[in-house]
């Protein structure tokens, strides 16, 4: 067995009670060379297409399954013992294995399973499938069928497809809580605080329209903002010039309208995921455009996007990483900073920021406008300094900027510190701007530790407890619905693949809760001649840590994050 399913086992250990795994096939058992059938779903076995065990290409103590799809329409065909497809798909949820495709591989696969000639999981497109040169676990969330058939058949639609399959197995779990109680919820607490909790949705993966999707109720439930991931960026909103794609977000928008939630619109412009007819890398101006010609084209997306959704998007990304990495300017110039080389700065200038934020606002004058960045969240960084100075020198400019952005993507135990995203975060209050925290993740840089989620749970509760503080920040968004789908490796979201609550949400949950429930009575100023000298302390996960404890020894807890009479403490 691999790595990556002993962590998976943990995983769902930590999540809920009751998850279970049945490994169907992982191939130990079979001889090295020994052939397993492939089915073409037009000519039956008439393929070429082959799946034959070999050795682990990582280790090569293990067994696994090798597949060279050489024909359209061709999956592995498996014989089951003794289950009924009633009992696989009403029993089980999810279907799961681990890939390994090497580099060689194409990235973008259309996966799908059936047992006989009943469909229990089809990718609506062809999507990304990870890392290449590793293992990835994989899970798909079954249709119920019922027939007689001992046949499974699963696999990717391509005809020249190279990759390893193993432990192909059925994972039942439910999911560490009921989304149907409301109290149970995000949400419920989040609107008791009169907070955002948001959520970036990958439209092209999840399907909003399906209110019995798992991952759609999961989101309806427990957010009360959503953002799409990618299918509001330039490229997918005009690929060509004069050809607006409004599908995806007003998807989006039908869910937001269904379910009471507000919508981020991401991004009117950004560097990156330009179409070729604007630039061929975000940073050449392949089509010699002047200045005037640029502005045109800015002025025509963002007029025509914003002017589209107004009175539907409520808050706007307009300018996105506008920053370069590279901040050092403000070591000779306290109030500098340097823009990133991108085709909009270095054909229409600086000014193209200011211009973005007039057009939005004149498209929509009762949008929020943002502008976002990451590396900027703490403060001591050149960069956090740097974006700070942009800020006050558009304000000074007149342009309509309404609030400012902090993507916080993090890795856990290398990056957050609570006191100096506080110091960077409270003092945007006097230039009357709002705070959010538009794209937060937090990746675990080792998920065999045996206290990798709890740390990641503090430190989810550590950042939310700040934002909950001021009434300047008003959001919070997790990028991403689900490990599996997120952009980065190390299970760096709320829920698990199987859609499984993780200590991460519960941490969360549980700083939106004291809150509700406090009204935030820690930014109370309390004579310390009327605090009782014993408290109770407790983690994120609502367990006691030390009961009666001397309040003069709170300080010498263990490092971790900590409740103590309704309030979040981060002890270093």
């Amino acid at each position: 067995m691999k790595k990556v399913w002993l962590v998976s086992l943990a995983l769902l250990a930590h999540t809920a009670i009751g998850a279970e795994e049945k490994i169907l096939f992982d191939f130990e058992n079979y001889a090295i060379g020994e052939t397993v059938p492939m089915n073409d779903i037009f000519n039956g076995s008439n393929t070429e297409s082959r799946a034959t065990v070999v050795a682990d290409p990582i280790n090569a103590q293990n067994k696994v399954l090798h597949i060279t799809n050489k024909s359209w329409n061709t999956t592995v065909e498996f014989t089951l013992d003794q289950m009924t497809a009633e009992e696989i798909t009403g029993d089980y949820q999810y279907l799961a294995f681990d890939l390994y495709r090497p580099s060689t591989d194409g990235e973008y696969k259309q996966f799908s399973a059936r047992i006989g000639a009943d469909t229990i999981y089809a990718d609506a497109d062809f999507v990304t499938q990870g890392a290449a040169d590793q293992w990835v676990e994989w899970s798909y969330r079954m249709t119920k069928v019922s027939n007689t058939s001992d046949k499974l058949y699963m696999g990717y639609n391509s005809n020249d497809a190279d990759f390893y399959i193993d432990n192909v197995r059925l994972v039942s779990s439910d999911l560490g809580y009921d989304y149907t109680d409301e109290t149970q919820t995000l949400r419920y607490y989040a609107e008791k605080c009169g907070k955002k909790i948001g959520v970036a949705i990958p439209l092209w993966r999840i399907d909003v329209n399906n209110e019995n999707l798992v991952e759609t109720a999961t989101v309806s439930h427990n957010f009360n903002m959503v953002v799409a991931e990618n299918e509001m960026k330039v490229d997918a909103i005009q690929p060509n010039r004069g050809e607006f794609n409004f599908y995806a977000g007003d998807c989006l928008v039908s869910l937001a309208e269904r379910h009471d939630m507000e919508v981020r619109g991401h991004t009117l412009v950004w560097h990156k995921q330009l179409p070729a007819w604007i630039s061929s890398n975000g940073i050449k101006n392949d089509h010699n455009y002047t200045r005037e010609e640029l502005l045109q084209i800015l002025k025509e997306h963002v007029t025509t996007v914003v002017t589209h959704f107004k009175g539907h998007v409520d808050e706007w990304d307009v300018v996105n990483e506008c920053l370069d990495d590279d901040q050092s300017i403000i070591r000779t110039n306290p109030t500098g900073y340097k823009l990133r080389e991108s085709v909009w700065a270095t054909v229409i200038g600086e000014d193209y920021i200011d211009s973005a934020f007039v057009y939005a606002h004149r498209a929509d004058p009762d949008a929020r406008l943002v502008l976002n960045d990451y590396g900027a969240e703490f403060q001591g960084k050149a960069k956090t300094t740097a974006f700070y100075n942009l800020v006050r020198r558009l304000q000074k400019s007149g342009i309509p900027l309404d609030g400012v952005g902090f993507q916080c993507h993090l890795t856990v135990g290398e990056e957050f510190d609570s006191t100096k995203f506080d110091n960077n975060i409270k003092r945007y209050a006097s230039l009357g701007l709002e705070c959010t925290v538009t794209e937060l993740d937090m990746s675990i840089p080792d998920l065999s530790a045996p206290d990798a989620y709890e740390r990641q749970a503090a430190e989810y509760a550590a950042l939310v407890d700040v934002m909950m503080k001021y009434d300047h920040c008003r959001a919070v968004v997790v990028w991403g619905v689900k490990d599996d789908q997120s952009w980065r490796q190390g299970a760096p979201l709320l829920f698990n693949a199987a859609m499984e609550a993780k200590p991460a949400f519960f941490a969360l949950r549980n700083i939106l809760e004291e809150y509700a429930q406090t009204g935030g009575v820690e930014n109370c100023t309390v004579s310390t001649e009327t605090l009782p000298p014993y408290v109770d302390v407790y983690d994120v996960m609502g367990r006691s840590v030390a009961l009666q404890l001397e309040r003069s020894q709170i300080g010498n807890l263990p490092s971790g994050f900590y409740i103590v009479e309704g309030q979040g403490i981060l002890i270093h």
